[in-house]
């Protein structure tokens, strides 16, 4: 099972709606896919449709995570939710798993975690190595970088990708999240080494519609080396409405814009996986997209004339 994981230093660029796309993406393909939740804010599972209440608290990983960091044993294979109904009527033999969160419990995780530091940093990844068998990839939704949380995570993670908006001060959060990602090796003594896969530009604007901090954000995110993959993911009300739904734009949306540029960021995933760095296919800067749509809007004005 290949891990990857979905991180930024702060909440808000989009992790949980590029997890639960990037996830039902890949079980389109016909793969077994499980989304873990480990965002205390549980979103993850509410964009999948699932809200653990009442009774269901039961089924949190935090409670999990909780007992493995006591050193009680345990388990999670009896507490995966299974959302492969949403693929329902489309293609492939795909699977849509998840192990979902819930605010109270995934906080505690969070304090006992904090508190043991780096000795139970592997919790999350010995709990999935049961699960190894029956699923052919794991997408974790994940804390901010602050919280210790986002180490288990990235410890159990073969690979990790962040994500930029077209905000300044996100720019610096992905470059310091580039460093964490590449730092885990020495921080877990070699016991993980998770893969950096590039930054995702998401909620962004057409070319015509850039601001000037959008041009300087894209030219930013190729100056410092995030490896900002080719497709971006645009703002689009369908994606907001997709999460409120319990439905991930890939799915419903496939024929429209954000389930097109859902696949295609899927695609540059998977080449990334499989390709090293020196072989990706890298955006270009705002500044050479600019020069050549004037080059391109040139060459045709001089063909009609």
């Amino acid at each position: 099972m290949d891990n990857i994981a979905v991180a930024s230093q702060k909440g808000g660029p989009g992790k949980t709606t590029t997890t639960v796309n990037l996830a039902a993406g890949l079980a389109l393909t016909g793969a077994r896919v499980l989304v873990v939740d480990i965002e205390p804010q549980a979103q993850a599972g509410i964009a999948l449709g699932e809200r653990l209440q009442g009774a269901d608290v039961a089924k949190s990983l935090g409670l999990r995570l909780q007992q493995a960091a006591q050193g009680v044993p345990t388990s999670v294979a009896d507490i995966v939710i299974d959302c492969s109904h949403l693929l329902e009527h489309r293609r492939g033999e795909g699977r849509l798993c998840l192990l979902a969160s819930e605010q109270a419990t995934m906080a505690n995780a969070q304090h006992i975690l904090h508190a043991a530091g780096l000795e139970k940093v592997h919790v999350l990844r010995t709990l999935l190595d049961e699960l190894d068998g029956d699923f052919d990839y794991a997408v974790f939704d994940t804390p901010p970088a602050v919280q210790a949380l986002n180490g288990v995570a990235l410890a159990a993670s073969d690979f990790a990708l962040t994500l930029c908006m077209p905000k300044h001060a996100t720019v610096e959060g992905a470059v310091t999240m580039r460093s964490t990602i590449r730092h885990v090796t020495e921080r877990t003594n070699g016991l993980a080494d998770p893969k950096y896969l590039g930054a995702l530009l998401n909620m962004s604007s057409p070319q015509r519609e850039w601001s000037l901090e959008e041009i300087e954000v894209r030219n930013l995110m190729v100056d410092t080396h995030l490896a900002p993959f080719v497709t971006d993911i645009r703002q689009d009300t369908r994606i907001s409405r997709s999460y409120s739904t319990g439905m991930p734009a890939v799915l419903g949306f496939a024929r429209h814009a954000p389930g097109k540029q859902y696949a295609r960021f899927l695609q540059e995933v998977m080449d990334r996986m499989d390709l090293p760095e020196d072989k990706w296919e890298i955006a270009p800067s705002a500044d050479e997209m600019l020069a050549a749509a004037e080059e391109s809007k040139a060459a045709k004005e001089k063909t009609v004339a």
